[in-house]
């Protein structure tokens, strides 16, 4: 009797640290094994004005249609350093990848780097703090640092008018209140107010991002509907709210997505 229960014993401590060593390795497993069927990335054809809608075709709705495009990716702590300013670099971050897609640019981890403290000095400079930009100040971000000449802002959006815009060839970039999103890559219990890339998705329901909060975000998937209900702009810019709950906060603010047309 001893010797079973020191067999099993030992066969459960033998598990147990397998599991905590190779951790890392089973969650990448199962990222991975998630990613599989993901459509190919793709570059479409900018259209310049408008995006797709249901009526441009009778025989294949667009909407119900899968696409990836092919957003290159990088987090915004690029060298796994989290500490600030890359800890609250996710807008720039975001707007640096949809900049480099438009490009047609690969991105390394020094790029990155030098980009976002640039971008980081600018907002300094242009609205007096970095932290918690708004999509109406990462809009202006893009327009006048990167040079676009139309980027929306849009509110009052659907799930399909992201959908729309993925067809025309356009990321979409979204402001929202982390902690919904429940990441389990997240250093948790994850960001109160956060900014990634919508590149693509498919036909069961799913979404798929760049999502610069973890170095596993690339391609990284989310259920549409809880990626859209976590979808809350930030209701001020900078680092100064002065709430109780700052959380509760975030979540007051609108939905918006930031759209940014080719030149």
């Amino acid at each position: 009797m001893k010797k079973t229960l020191f067999v099993v014993s030992s066969i459960f401590i033998a598990a147990m640290f397998f599991v905590v060593f190779f951790r890392n390795n089973i969650q990448d497993f199962a990222l991975e094994w998630k990613k599989k069927g993901l459509p190919q990335e793709t570059r479409i054809p900018f259209q310049s004005e408008t995006p797709l809608k249901p009526a441009t075709t009778t025989s294949s709705p667009p909407l119900t249609r899968q696409v990836n495009l092919a957003v290159p990716f990088v987090p915004q702590a690029p060298y796994a350093d989290w500490s600030l300013p890359y800890q609250e670099a996710c807008e720039e971050t975001s707007a640096i990848l949809v900049d480099k897609f438009y490009k047609n640019e690969p991105i390394s981890a020094e790029t990155a780097k030098n980009e976002i403290l640039k971008l980081v000095e600018w907002q300094k400079q242009r609205f007096g703090y970095y932290f918690h930009t708004t999509a109406a100040e990462t809009a202006t971000m893009l327009k006048q640092y990167f040079g676009y000449k139309r980027v929306d802002v849009l509110r009052d959006i659907t799930i399909d008018d992201i959908k729309s815009h993925l067809l025309a060839g356009r990321p979409v970039i979204v402001p929202l209140a982390g902690r919904i999103l429940d990441n389990p890559y997240y250093t948790q219990p994850g960001p109160i107010y956060h900014m990634l890339v919508i590149k693509g998705f498919t036909k069961d329901g799913k979404f798929f991002t760049n999502d610069v909060g973890t170095k596993r975000g690339q391609n990284y998937a989310y259920d549409e509907e809880a990626l859209f209900n976590a979808i809350h702009d930030a209701p001020t810019g900078g680092d100064g709210w002065a709430v109780d709950n700052v959380e509760e906060y975030v979540k007051t603010g609108k939905k918006a997505i930031v759209v940014v047309y080719p030149n």
